[in-house]
């Protein structure tokens, strides 16, 4: 993959939404900056802080899309990490809606790493639960599901309690020895608090820890608890 297509293709994705944005769509896009920038618990910028740029498409009957950039650090080289994502949400009783959809990983100077995965869920005011599956997780060979609740809980005007579990299994017909004695699954927590910046920015503080084992081969030197602090604006 030549090394600067994940930029080039979330440059045409930024094109392609702004014109669909003026047929009737929602367009938007968020920068994020964080102490250590983590995904289901585990540091992909060394431990190092990071920043990521969102873009997020909304159109008509449910339909939604989005991209987003960051930088991943691996042991062994880094580059950019660009995350393409598409689906659909339906309405399924008053304050519940369902949705569905498709996530396709990317990674520059470590395409060994693409990978594409499957999601459904359950959307309420005050929480979200989702079930992702991947048919070979981080390219390493294995087939993969990630379970997550995510929890925001109002505790007073422009504060609010945050929650995250999550719950990360590999399956495979032969074992791959990187896991023993870890075992095939990793669980990751996230705990803390967000207060509004503003009409359009957002900081988050708060503690994330994960356990050993799963379908990963580049996690080893992750701290496994740490604090992170996060600052979101939408543009």
């Amino acid at each position: 993959m030549p090394p600067a297509c994940p930029a080039r293709l979330l440059l045409l994705l930024a094109a392609l939404f702004a014109g669909a944005g003026l047929a009737r769509a929602d367009v938007g896009a968020t920068l994020s900056v964080q102490t250590d920038a983590r995904e289901r618990g585990m540091s992909y910028s060394a431990n190092r802080p990071g920043a990521q740029l969102g873009l997020a498409w909304d159109g008509s009957g449910g339909w939604y899309g989005g991209a987003s950039l960051t930088q991943a650090r691996f042991a062994d080289r880094h580059g950019a990490w660009l995350r393409l994502y598409g689906g659909r949400v339906v309405g399924l009783q008053p304050g519940l809606d369902g949705e569905a959809g498709l996530v396709v990983h990317r990674f520059e100077n470590v395409s060994r790493y693409d990978y594409v995965e499957a999601y459904a869920g359950l959307l309420a005011e005050r929480w979200n639960l989702r079930v992702y599956a991947s048919p070979d997780y981080y390219g390493v060979g294995q087939r993969s599901l990630y379970g997550e609740v995510n929890l925001r809980w109002p505790l007073a005007a422009g504060i609010a309690a945050v929650g995250h579990a999550g719950l990360l299994r590999g399956f495979s017909a032969q074992r791959p020895a990187y896991l023993d004695p870890r075992g095939a699954s990793r669980t990751d927590l996230r705990a803390g608090a967000a207060w509004q910046l503003g009409a359009s920015s957002e900081m988050q503080l708060a503690w994330v820890a994960a356990s050993r084992g799963g379908p990963y081969t580049w996690t080893d030197a992750t701290r496994r608890r740490t604090v992170v602090l996060q600052l979101t604006t939408a543009f």
